[in-house]
């Protein structure tokens, strides 16, 4: 019944139009042959790196508080985008033009990619997670179809799919703030700030490492001619990858995605294509349309769960997703330069290149698992009794605890009443604009409040909010 109460009828065509909105931008990525992390072209890294880059610039403005504007960064990519294509219709072929075309590509595409993004995160998860997996199959599908329907005419369909998504995304961003008002819980995060960012951590360690390898066989791919990315074969199986998410997803009705759960099955999945790789099994091809379907379905992977996490923290996702897709594509582009540099030069025997890939991956899974388990151990030592990690019940201990040490704050620094309310939200991970909302304040009101109180506590970040907070819990234990 709540479901039902949330979705009339302009909410399902909002939430229609940005699932085949989003489907349409990724399968415009697939479909050019100019730009992706899978490009042969020679300034192929110049486009990840510039993609990368501009990520993680926009993650570290929306951090600091410099940046949460979305149309403007739809609009700065729009004409990024219409850049490039008036760099490929010139039909000019030059160093110079071919590197502006990688660096136009990278940026506009994933300017873009982070306005579809804070659209997803104003869903609840539970519909979000799903409303992606299903915006991946429609991208999966516009290859075969465009070949089948439309044969050489893929620029056409490229313009045209592209056009589409544009139109769609500023649809919705129009309209994202009635979602947001309708999709908005009053609920405080389940998980705590050290929780939440312990979790990035390791999101980010095993981005690191699984772009990086996949970036390493793309190249070696490139270097044995399979131009496989662009292919009814890739789509195919990126078909059957996506119809498995959304049935995984419809079926048990998560609402949230966590990246503990994640990490192994994405080891998995990429050691047993290297280990198929490695007994020199079946088409090449396969195996290489299998890495392009793991890398594509682990980019869904890493948005379905860093949209659940923003959603949950009231963050911006500018933060959490370009920090998460900036490492995976300098990645991907530090694998490629890695093979470069390494594989034809010293003559490596592709047999002992992929089993050493294989030991890496192992070894990654293995630190981030013991990574999970010391946080959890050290939270334990911490409260001095049994204290529940992300994948339990929040304890009521740890929020009497931070009471208790909000009112010791009080009490010390001469903190007002209002003043405790704002980094009480705050120190929750709530933004500045939540706050406002919630509290019926302006924007300005809040910062200034925040100001006030960072003022008396002699701090000047959330990090050493949190960490005074720990050591007024620390005192208050002793």
């Amino acid at each position: 019944m709540a479901t039902q109460g949330l979705f009339d009828k302009k909410m399902m065509t909002l939430a229609v139009v940005a699932t085949v909105g989003f489907g349409f931008l990724q399968g415009a990525r697939l479909l050019d042959l100019n730009s992706g992390p899978y490009n042969p072209g020679p300034f192929a890294l110049v486009g990840l790196t510039f993609d990368g880059c501009t990520f993680l610039a926009v993650a570290l403005l929306s951090y600091f508080g410099r940046f949460e504007n979305t149309r403007k960064l739809f609009w700065v990519g729009i004409a990024v985008a219409v850049a490039y294509a008036g760099l490929i219709a010139s039909g000019i072929q030059n160093d110079l033009t071919y590197f502006l075309m990688q660096a136009a590509s990278g940026t506009g595409w994933s300017l873009i990619i982070l306005c579809w993004m804070q659209v997803f995160v104003s869903y609840r998860p539970f519909h979000s997670l799903l409303m992606i997996a299903l915006g991946y199959f429609i991208d999966t599908l516009i290859q075969p179809l465009s070949s089948a329907l439309f044969p050489g005419q893929r620029q056409l369909v490229l313009l045209v799919v592209f056009a589409a998504s544009a139109a769609m995304l500023y649809y919705c961003l129009v309209h994202n703030e009635t979602v947001a008002q309708r999709m908005k819980e009053t609920v405080a995060p389940t998980t705590s700030m050290a929780e939440a960012f312990s979790r990035t951590r390791r999101a980010v360690a095993g981005t690191l490492v699984f772009s990086a390898v996949c970036g390493f066989i793309i190249q070696i791919d490139i270097f044995s001619d399979l131009q496989y990315a662009q292919t009814d074969l890739t789509a195919w199986l990126a078909i059957g990858v996506s119809l498995a998410m959304c049935v995984v997803l419809a079926a048990l009705k998560l609402k949230k995605a966590n990246i503990d759960y994640i990490c192994p099955i994405a080891a998995l999945c990429l050691a047993s294509i290297l280990l198929y790789r490695s007994f020199e099994a079946g088409d090449s091809y396969l195996a290489g349309a299998m890495m392009t379907t793991f890398l594509m379905s682990f980019y869904v992977l890493l948005w379905l769960t860093f949209i659940s996490e923003a959603y949950e923290r009231k963050l911006p996702a500018f933060f959490l997703l370009g920090l998460a897709l900036g490492i995976a594509r300098l990645s991907v582009a530090g694998g490629r330069l890695l093979a470069q540099a390494t594989y034809e030069p010293l003559g490596l025997d592709l047999h002992y290149v992929l089993i050493i890939a294989i030991w890496i991956l192992v070894v990654t899974v293995s630190l981030i698992f013991a990574s999970y388990l010391r946080f959890t151990s050290k939270q334990k030592a911490h409260r001095f009794d049994e204290v529940p990690d992300e994948l339990t019940d929040p304890a009521a201990a740890e929020a009497d605890a931070t009471e208790g040490a909000l009112d010791l704050l009080r009490a010390t620094y001469g903190l007002s009443d209002r003043e405790v309310e704002i980094i009480r939200e705050f120190s929750a991970g709530r933004s500045a604009r939540y706050i406002a909302d919630y509290f019926v304040l302006s924007e300005h009101t809040v910062k200034t409040h925040l100001r006030r109180a960072y003022t008396k506590l002699g701090i000047h970040s959330r990090q050493e909010l949190l960490d005074l907070i720990e050591e007024m819990e620390a005192q208050l234990m002793r």
